[in-house]
């Protein structure tokens, strides 16, 4: 069965009930295809609880509602090379982020020197990189070869593989997830570099969660968003390993299911 995945804004919007369409659109799609969920979701969560103090009603409410959509399909590392779902619910998982939160810390300020360097000392800027395409921004060489210089540094890769990562596209990589998630945050860092849809410096969080969700989105075959940055920066990094994930925004995933008179396709 096909995997949908959600950006948490989506899910946001589906609690809501206030977009029928959407709400039409997903009752549709879940004939055919299982709603998951992973690690990414519930960091949302735990980020709002944790860092906005937001209360734990409406907590507890996020929480009830993914469950309610997704079940206990839970996309999620297995071990450090293999994903795949497991059976478990968001609030199992939620209180292993909450545990593991500190973490958090440390990555959150990561993402903000990440940020810092893309806007101090850029490779280029949005105006001149944002009307290239998701296919082609990553598609020079040397941008293959920073990617596999950042793995070696971090260990990741042997002598012999520098050049093989030249290449690599993600079957070489889904039973790899430790690297394949090093992979994926070394090009998003390097979209931040060259200015396409820079981040703004206080997204970091934002950011954090973002390249998380593209990681694990990549291994469904529907990732819906209603972040245009996210859209582009999915497309990008996915085109450069030829994942066939499929992103769509919430607009393109309604028109995909409906047709204008509010009926099925």
């Amino acid at each position: 069965m096909k995997k949908l995945y959600l950006d948490f804004n989506v899910i946001s919007y589906l609690r809501s009930g206030q977009q029928p369409t959407l709400t039409s659109a997903f009752n549709e799609a879940t004939k055919e295809q299982l709603v998951v969920f992973s690690p990414a979701h519930l960091e949302d969560i735990a980020a709002s609880a944790i860092r906005d103090k937001t209360p734990p009603s409406i907590t507890n409410a996020e929480l009830e509602f993914l469950g309610k959509i997704a079940g206990r399909n839970a996309l999620r590392p297995i071990t450090r090379d293999r994903v795949e779902l497991h059976d478990e619910s968001p609030l199992d998982c939620y209180a292993r982020v909450v545990d593991q939160y500190d973490v958090n810390d440390w990555a959150e300020r990561v993402e903000a020197d990440v940020i810092a360097d893309a806007h101090d000392r850029p490779f280029g800027m949005p105006a001149e990189v944002n009307n290239i395409s998701p296919a082609d921004i990553l598609s020079n060489i040397v941008h293959r070869e920073l990617i596999a210089r950042g793995l070696w540094s971090q260990r990741l890769i042997t002598r012999d593989e520098q050049i093989k990562v030249l290449s690599w596209q993600f079957d070489d990589l889904k039973s790899r997830f430790s690297v394949f998630e090093a992979y994926v945050n070394l090009a998003a860092n390097l979209l931040e570099k060259l200015g396409y849809y820079r981040e703004a410096r206080d997204r970091s969080r934002a950011r954090l969660h973002d390249v998380t969700h593209i990681i694990y989105a990549a291994y469904c075959d529907t990732l819906v968003t209603a972040d245009k940055k996210l859209i582009k920066k999915a497309q990008a990094i996915y085109s450069l390993l030829g994942i066939s994930t499929q992103v769509l925004s919430n607009k393109e995933f309604e028109a995909s299911l409906l047709i204008p008179d509010g009926g099925r396709r």
